[in-house]
């Protein structure tokens, strides 16, 4: 028996809020609370504070990215832009299962009175652009021998592995990658290829399949121009570095003297934490990045939890007050937004 929408919705916010009891019941069973106080209390301020200020940074320079891949839907101010990137994290931050991934284009089209469809298609290409540059950062990490020493035998084996995936992850984002440029420049034939693999499904699944792929093949005009790929690819590279700046900041506020590159590990260490729909990526975030830490560079527990909690907190808290202040000054609600995308429309054909 099919749910109906009500019900899966249910369903998703009741899994997205029992993941986040687990993960966080795993991260803070074996913790001594009053050493993990005493870790955060000792933290340096002018490190804290200057990764403060790159984790405001990152917003202006995500929200222009985010302009640069809608410019085929016309002109947007920045500052809409702006509002809506702190609109939609506070949500996935606040609400369960992903919210922001809905509200935060439908704040920006709101805001600019334009459709909403190309700004939900453009959501799914800006995540595919993160995860292509994330790993190549990984990559960088991997080839620059920054195994750490004195290793058990079996985090030593589990390093290799996961340095071996990197160099498979890093080859595969570069074909990605190469495909994405040849598609932008050749609509005729990505087109033509989305068309023929959708005639291939069932026609369940290529119903709800084929606005996804559309839209994501819509988002590739913006690699049409060189110099708006260029854009693109900077901006995306520049924005993850300054996260990565901020990491290292925070590593510093809590005395881990680590090459800059270590930030890349933790990064991606944090990501597959914050995958795990859970709120702001609660729980998924700490766990992942305190074992990233303790397992594979001597941490100890309470400085590596320390850490954990105070680098998400300076990467979500901010943006979230900010989000909850342009939410406001609009008017609107989380609910009302993700309401509007549901009644929107969404791209049936590609860019042509």
């Amino acid at each position: 028996m099919a749910l109906s929408p009500r019900s899966k919705k249910a369903l998703n916010i009741g899994i997205s809020l029992g993941l986040t009891a687990l993960l966080l019941t795993l991260f803070l069973r074996n913790l001594d609370f009053a050493q993990v106080g005493h870790s955060i209390r000792n933290a340096d301020p002018l490190w804290l504070g200057s990764a403060l200020v790159a984790s405001l940074v990152v917003i202006p320079i995500r929200s222009w990215r985010w302009t640069i891949l809608l410019h085929h839907a016309g002109p947007l101010r920045q500052t809409d832009a702006i509002a809506a990137t702190c609109i939609g994290f506070a949500a996935t931050t606040l609400l369960p299962a992903r919210a922001g991934e809905v509200v935060r284009p439908v704040a920006l089209a709101r805001m600019s009175d334009k459709p909403v469809s190309p700004f939900l298609a453009s959501v799914g290409l800006e995540r595919l652009i993160d995860l292509i540059v994330i790993l190549l950062l990984f990559l960088a990490f991997a080839l620059g021998g920054y195994m750490p020493q004195g290793l058990a035998p079996a985090e030593r084996t589990a390093f290799l592995i996961l340095q071996r995936s990197a160099y498979l992850a890093g080859t595969g984002s570069i074909i990605v990658l190469a495909v994405m440029t040849f598609l932008a420049v050749r609509r005729d034939l990505r087109t033509r290829w989305a068309s023929k693999f959708l005639s291939f499904l069932p026609e369940r699944f290529e119903h709800r399949l084929r606005p996804i792929l559309m839209g994501l093949l819509q988002g590739l005009d913006a690699l049409d121009c060189p110099k708006r790929g260029l854009l693109l690819a900077s901006s995306s590279i520049f924005m993850w570095l300054v996260i990565c700046l901020q990491l290292y900041a925070t590593l510093r506020a809590f005395e881990f003297n680590f090459p800059f590159p270590i930030t890349f590990w933790v990064l991606a260490w944090g990501i597959l934490g914050l995958a795990i729909p859970t709120p702001g990526g609660v729980g998924g975030y700490h766990k992942a990045v305190a074992y990233s830490l303790t397992g594979f560079y001597g941490a100890s527990t309470s400085e590596a939890a320390g850490f954990a909690i105070v680098s998400h907190a300076v990467s979500f808290v901010p943006i979230t007050i900010l989000g909850l202040a342009f939410l406001a000054l609009q008017g609107t609600s989380f609910g009302r937004l993700a309401a509007e995308s549901d009644s929107s429309p969404v791209p049936e054909k590609g860019a042509e």
